[in-house]
């Protein structure tokens, strides 16, 4: 099953966040204090693997501080879930009504077809555990006596098969050395409730726990003598797996972990594979050890199998390099097949510019309650600010770009469009973008001239893709103008000028970003943003073969209205958000896109 979207009321500073899509890997970005931990630990609660709930003396807005009495009931997480292939089948299987005959005889149920657009619908709420129903796509209730169906047997379907939420949010596991006994009674004084301890103490819980090592019987093994050696067995085995376990996840280097238990006393070295000499964990780098932790909760959580969780990671790559801030993006990736991923941040690093679809932004009213925004756009600042550096727009551009190969690009819609195909094509094994070029979106062609400058002048290897329209010849005439090609040469930096038709072999007079994919599918979009049915017979031939500017002409003839760009791409980004192969991409669409990422890539000397 699949987290399909989910809201969260009455929550601290979250009085209603609204409706939020989730993806295969959502990115939550926003400003501290914000609210992004807030809307993550109020969803783990809806079907966390560790027993936790809502207390309203701690969770209640504060500012409805009265409406805390009438709290009891107020629901808090509510989440929609799609049926993968045959799971709705096998819930009508197993929740069946029994039937009897007049004698009481059990009689073989007679099960339904689940009915198309059926969701599972959870609420959690205070005072109350997670409820389990059944919805249709609009929202309604569908009754389960309705589907012949039990509604104990619905929710105990229900418990086993929504993915568990795994959050991980702390960086405080530290690895060092544990007193088994001291923790055994820290965890009777908890009345058994592990999530109450320490994260460390929760940590090297599970550590044993995967180990299926019992606290009292590995003390009680310390001993004698063979019970020492048994223990030795125990250790061993435990620590293999830990190590097969962590090595799925972590990219950087092969590590092997030894759990070590001298009497009552646990230790937990790391050994990496080139060096040869085990480390004691709490000397490893912290981001080495969120890894760690994120590992074995996963592992934990999921049995060992990394599948059907909805993991709700913050910050995870914080204390990260920037090739191992790369690497996570890779694992969330792999294990969105498998799994749903969403995680916070700030870090303009961590937001894959291939997929502007997954990005979620967190904002503040002026009451500084949380609310949601979909897609790249935000009123506010601070927000922004993370998307606008990973585009590269930053107050000190020096650090970001003067260090890679830049190419510059019209605008934020062309960066956007083209770290899409490029994404799809290199997931394919296609020719991509070379992760050495960095797009740097201009305000428009008219300013492109005035980057291209600024580059130069800063000696960036860089280069400027314009459209074949009379804009781009003019944006190119100018910088032909301004010598920069010569003044470049002279400080030993090349600077490249390519235009799109040509680059893309796009067989057009002229070519614009759009015109990458099919015309039939960007007026489909256009009527989609407008409410139009356009056809491409309607569309005038004004000597242009830009499929924007006929649009534009049209929809001016008949309706006196202009287009508006930024309309076209939120119905361009839903079809982005379907597309996770190139052959979902329209017709042509992806040979388009190769020839022009081969011809850039060799225009900067770099292999495809």
């Amino acid at each position: 099953m699949r987290l399909s979207e989910f809201c969260i009321t009455n929550y601290r500073n979250i009085i209603n966040s609204g409706w939020i899509k989730a993806t295969d890997v959502t990115a939550i970005v926003g400003q501290n204090e914000a609210g992004k931990s807030n809307l993550f630990e109020a969803l783990y609660c809806l079907h966390s693997y560790v027993d936790t709930r809502y207390n309203p003396d701690e969770d209640w807005p504060v500012d409805d501080w009265k409406g805390k009495k009438n709290a009891d009931g107020k629901p808090v997480a509510q989440a929609y879930f799609e049926f993968g292939t045959g799971e709705a089948e096998a819930l009508f299987e197993f929740a069946a009504e029994k039937q009897t005959d007049d004698e009481g005889n059990e009689l073989q149920a007679a099960i339904d077809e689940p009915p198309d657009g059926l969701r599972l619908f959870a609420r959690r709420s205070y005072g109350h555990r997670t409820g389990f129903y059944l919805h249709d796509q609009q929202g309604n209730v569908i009754p389960a006596v309705d589907l012949k169906l039990s509604n104990e047997k619905v929710s105990e379907w229900a418990v086993e098969h929504v993915p568990r939420f795994v959050l991980i949010q702390d960086y405080e596991f530290s690895g060092a050395q544990v007193e088994l006994n001291e923790l055994k009674s820290r965890l009777d004084a908890a009345g058994g409730r592990s999530h109450e301890l320490s994260v460390d103490d929760q940590t090297i819980l599970i550590v044993l726990d995967l180990a299926e090592i019992d606290l009292d019987d590995f003390v009680e093994k310390g001993g004698t003598a063979e019970g020492r050696t048994l223990r030795q067995f125990d250790k061993r085995a435990a620590s293999a797996y830990l190590t097969q376990q962590f090595q799925k996840l972590w990219k950087q280097k092969k590590v092997k972990f030894d759990i070590d238990v001298d009497g009552p006393t646990l230790n937990i070295f790391a050994e990496d594979e080139a060096i040869g000499f085990p480390v004691r964990l709490n000397r490893r780098s912290t981001g080495f050890r969120w890894y760690v932790s994120f590992a074995w909760k996963f592992t934990h959580a999921s049995e060992g199998d990394f599948e059907n969780c909805t993991l709700l990671l913050e910050e995870p790559g914080i204390h990260l390099h920037y090739s191992g801030q790369r690497d996570l993006l890779g694992v969330f990736e792999d294990l969105s097949s498998t799994n749903t991923v969403m995680y916070t941040t700030h870090l303009s690093s961590m937001v894959d510019q291939a997929n502007p679809e997954r990005v979620r932004i967190i904002e503040t009213d002026a009451n500084h309650h949380l609310q949601v925004t979909h897609g790249v756009v935000s009123s506010q600042s601070a927000p922004m600010a993370v998307i606008e550096s990973a585009l590269g727009l930053t107050p000190d551009l020096s650090g970001m770009l003067g260090n890679r190969k830049v190419l510059i690009v019209e605008g934020g819609t062309d960066a956007l469009i083209l770290s899409k195909l490029s994404g799809l094509l290199a997931k394919s094994d296609k020719v991509g973008l070379s992760d050495q070029i960095y797009l740097w979106p201009a305000q428009t062609s008219t300013k492109a001239p005035m980057y291209a400058a600024f580059a130069v002048g800063q000696r960036w290897d860089a280069g400027v893709l314009l459209d074949t329209d009379d804009a781009g010849h003019q944006a190119r005439a100018k910088i032909k103008d301004m010598n920069l090609k010569a003044y470049a040469d002279e400080t030993g930096h090349e600077f490249r000028v390519l235009m799109l038709g040509e680059a893309a072999g796009v067989k057009k007079t002229d070519v614009a970003i759009e015109d990458l994919f099919p015309d039939e599918w960007f007026l489909d979009c256009v009527n989609r943003a407008y409410g139009l049915a356009l056809k491409l017979e309607d569309l005038p031939e004004d000597g242009s073969t830009l499929i924007a500017k006929r649009v534009e002409i049209a929809l001016k003839q008949r309706q006196g209205r202009d287009l508006k760009k930024k309309d076209v791409l939120t119905e361009m980004l839903r079809d982005f958000d379907g597309w996770t192969k190139i052959s979902d991409l329209p017709e042509g669409t992806a040979a388009n896109a190769e020839r022009l990422f081969k011809k850039v890539n060799a225009a900067f000397g770099v292999e495809s």
